[in-house]
């Protein structure tokens, strides 16, 4: 049997609740710290003062060496996976608010969301007769499919065949997205006929099946029109597009491969065979985004799935079992602010909950910016206040993700010049291949870089190239991978910093922590820093000039659905 691990499980299409962990700030805590930003400001937008700089460290904190940022990365992994609502999401998001507040910065009411969490238990699958009978390897679980008894569902193992492979070359972001999210619909399709095929066999059956899973793709997606800037010094367009990038990451989010098709045939179960070795699907959470399924679903990598083909030829008894419970439990955002003379804001956005170092270090960047900014002399500190938003539901399917945060913080909107999403630093490049098996490549991990256009992508060009950031493509917006798209669509010039290796899902022991390049992740770190710093001097309608695309298809303030209510600080 294989353990596994916590999981949430949507509460319905009603609007989030959130609710607080402690009682709400008095009026007199709450004018106690008024200054910088001006009274009607801060109880305007909802900012909790920290006693406006009694907690801020007097000596001045540079920005993070290597070892540091391998330290605090390793603090975030040790809390375990932090899937959303879990006991560790909610130690990191506590350990988050904790290390803001000892930066100096003001932390304002939380916004507390409840879903519904499916802790789950165990999962395998067995063959219970026949010569291939025994226990059997699998690679992964589906999250949020169905949830079986400790005995598990039993059925014979009948091979369906092939689903349809993508249509798409692999080569264009916004047809690779666009044929992702077609995807369901044509496996619909594919499965109504097998009713045709397969017959009364399906019946009661585990279905067994070979998925297009992880999708093909290579690093020419990188390229002109899609990209505006390349950074790579030393190597070729040629090298930018000739790597291997298929992630199995590019499958979660759409559902690519749902379980409805087969739950209406009469199957019992499904196990998907994917087009990857066991070493590097190991422990892969996803669609990290779907909702609950109709059948339990495993994943097995393709030496065992060619394994279990034969054997199905057969049609063993087989066993699928995955347990779970469900526990409604809150998962809160942190917004911590840094004022500056300035009542505009500059946001620095991520989420919160992941697996293992990738998803998501973000949030322990922000630390590591807010100590820095925090303790700046007084000639070097920003004009503009500094927002830094962390919230839930990346890892969930009914939470609002980023445009809650958005819809919940109107007048922080209002009054922001520019916006910057960051996710998955210091990554380094692993790929899957059929004559070597799961290896790094010696390379960084391709890091992209949407940017509004205009003076936000040139400035954010120039920064790039100042601390030579490498493999580095600035990318154009509208279609936009990562959480930050939103910002976009509401009309703040924004950048969205994302990579995205291989193992950027995978639940492992050790958070994947010998994949991470701590210098690159410095790097990156020292270049957001000094990003802000140019984005400080230039005037916020001037940030809003040169992109059409801008606020294009987004809302210019959103309806917030959900109350402000404070965090007990832990």
């Amino acid at each position: 049997m294989n353990g596994m691990l916590d999981d949430v499980r949507p509460v319905g299409s009603a609007p989030p609740v959130r609710r607080g962990f402690g009682p709400p700030l008095t009026r007199r805590e709450l004018l106690g710290g008024a200054t910088s930003l001006g009274l009607a400001s801060i109880l305007g937008s909802g900012w909790v003062p920290a006693a406006m700089g009694a907690r801020r460290p007097r000596r001045p904190v540079p920005l993070p060496p290597p070892a540091q940022v391998k330290a605090d990365f390793q603090r975030m992994v040790d809390f375990g996976p932090r899937l959303t609502g879990s006991p560790a999401h909610n130690a990191y998001v506590a350990w988050l608010e904790r290390e803001f507040g000892a930066a100096g910065l003001e932390l304002i009411p939380c916004d507390v969301y409840e879903t519904e969490r499916w802790l789950a238990q165990d999962y395998g699958l067995e063959v219970l007769e026949g010569p291939g009978a025994g226990p059997v390897q699998v690679a992964a679980y589906y999250p949020r499919s169905q949830q079986t008894s400790a005995a598990g569902v039993i059925g014979p193992l009948v091979y369906a065949g092939a689903a349809p492979p993508l249509s798409v070359s692999g080569e264009d972001p916004a047809a690779l997205e666009d044929a992702l999210a077609a995807y369901p619909g044509e496996l619909q399709s594919w499965a109504s006929a097998l009713s045709g095929t397969l017959g009364s066999t399906a019946e009661g059956a585990v279905l067994l099946l070979d998925v297009p899973a992880p999708p093909p793709a290579t690093t020419a997606i990188f390229l002109p029109p899609y990209s505006t800037y390349l950074n790579w010094p030393g190597h070729s367009e040629a090298e930018w597009a000739g790597a291997d990038y298929k992630r199995p990451w590019t499958v979660p989010g759409v559902a690519m491969a749902p379980t409805s098709p087969f739950h209406e045939l009469g199957a019992v179960a499904v196990v998907f065979i994917v087009d990857a070795s066991y070493d590097a699907f190991k422990g892969c959470y996803g669609p990290f985004e779907s909702g609950f399924e109709d059948l339990p679903a495993l994943y097995a990598d393709r030496d065992t799935g060619s394994a279990l083909r034969a054997l199905a030829n057969a049609r063993p008894k087989t066993r699928v079992t995955l347990t779970g419970t469900l526990e409604k439990v809150p998962s809160p955002a942190v917004t911590a602010v840094l004022p500056g003379a300035s009542e505009e804001t500059i946001i620095f956005n991520t989420h919160t909950d992941g697996t293992g170092f990738v998803e998501e270090n973000g949030g322990v960047a922000f630390v590591q910016l807010a100590r820095y900014f925090a303790t700046l002399p007084s000639a070097q500190r920003l004009k503009r206040s500094l927002v830094f938003a962390a919230w839930p539901g990346h890892f969930a399917a009914d939470l609002p993700q980023c445009q809650g945060w958005i819809d919940a913080h109107p007048d922080i909107m209002r009054r922001a010049a520019a916006a910057l999403t960051v996710e998955h630093l210091g990554c380094t490049e692993w790929d899957d291949k059929l004559d070597g098996g799961y290896q790094p490549t010696g390379l960084p991990e391709a890091f992209a870089i949407w940017t509004t256009q205009g003076k936000m992508s040139e400035t954010t060009r120039e920064a790039v190239i100042a601390h030579n950031l490498p493999r580095t493509a600035l990318m154009r917006p509208p279609a936009q991978f990562g959480v930050g798209g939103a910002f976009q669509s509401y009309g703040i010039p924004q950048i969205g910093a994302i990579a995205g290796p291989y193992y950027l899902l995978t639940v492992s022991d050790n958070g994947d922590m010998d994949k991470l390049d701590p210098a690159l992740a410095a790097s990156q770190i020292a270049f957001l820093a000094d990003l802000v710093k140019r984005l400080d001097q230039i005037p916020a309608a001037q940030l809003r000039e040169g992109d059409p695309t801008l606020g294009y298809g987004g809302n210019a303030g959103g309806e917030n659905t959900a109350h402000e209510e404070s965090c007990k600080r832990r």
